[in-house]
């Protein structure tokens, strides 16, 4: 966030020209007053040590070891990386010996579930849940929670506006189904964030909160024009941890949400 270093705060109308920044940069009128406060309490600190204690107590982390089996859903909305951040976690995941599989429940698209073929034989899963565009997205994943004997059961869905409230009824129909099969399931839930589509993130991760059991936030899109005061807000207003960051477009572009990196992009 380059503009922070257009203001050196000396008195309190410097601090009134900052707050105005902050809301710029998408922390919204709230958490802008709230570091305007400690700011003011603590002239001492920097606007970047504020944030890295906001954000220290919302990072979490994928698991190292699973209760197998284990589905693991992937949500987000069209253009977020939800794709192709299934096939980085298959391959995380096989690396460190577990078995996967695949369930390409986005049955709107019939392009999606031939990118994920691809890249699911790039890996090395010949086999992939996946039907015809006409069938029920739920019953994909039922079929597939039923019968996988692997450790990891990866469940793609269809990209989605938040808005569309029939789509978005498709998630808690799956998330109702997979505990027809058993009650954990899925045990996970991972939203993907478009980190350079600012405040509109929030509202994301809010509505799809409302269908489905958000376990963490997978960052993709983390680069200098991120707007990183969302992030902030989702962390200190949603309490909903950043579990992992995708930095490019191979396989192994996927690791663990760094808040000194976080913090150095985007105020450098």
């Amino acid at each position: 966030m380059w503009f922070f270093k257009k203001i050196r705060i000396k008195k309190n109308e410097d601090l009134g020209k900052l707050e105005d920044i902050l809301i710029e940069a998408d922390f919204g009128p709230g958490l802008a007053e709230k570091i305007i406060g400690i700011l003011k309490k603590n002239r001492k600190m920097t606007i970047k040590e504020i944030i890295s204690n906001m954000l220290s107590g919302g990072v979490s982390a994928i698991p190292e070891s699973f209760n197998c089996p284990t589905a693991i859903m992937l949500v987000g909305v069209n253009g977020s990386g939800k794709t192709t951040t299934v096939a980085k976690l298959a391959n995380m995941f096989m690396k460190k010996g577990l078995s996967v599989d695949i369930a390409a429940c986005d049955t709107f698209r019939v392009a999606a579930t031939e990118q994920l073929s691809i890249m699911a034989k790039k890996l090395g899963i010949n086999n992939m849940f996946a039907v015809a565009q006409s069938r029920d997205p739920a019953s994909v994943a039922y079929e597939a929670l039923l019968t996988t004997r692997k450790d990891i059961l990866l469940i793609d869905t269809a990209g989605r506006l938040q808005n569309n409230y029939n789509l978005m009824a498709e998630l808690k129909k799956i998330s109702t189904v997979a505990k027809k099969i058993r009650d954990t399931a899925p045990e996970y839930t991972y939203i993907t964030i478009d980190a350079t589509t600012g405040q509109n993130a929030i509202e994301q991760v809010t509505e799809f909160q409302k269908m489905c059991n958000i376990s963490g936030i997978i960052l993709n899109k983390i680069d200098g024009n991120a707007k990183g005061g969302a992030i902030v807000r989702i962390i200190n207003d949603l309490k909903i941890p950043i579990v992992a960051v995708g930095t490019g477009e191979s396989f192994n572009d996927i690791e663990p949400f760094s808040v000194s990196k976080f913090l150095d992009n985007v105020f450098d």
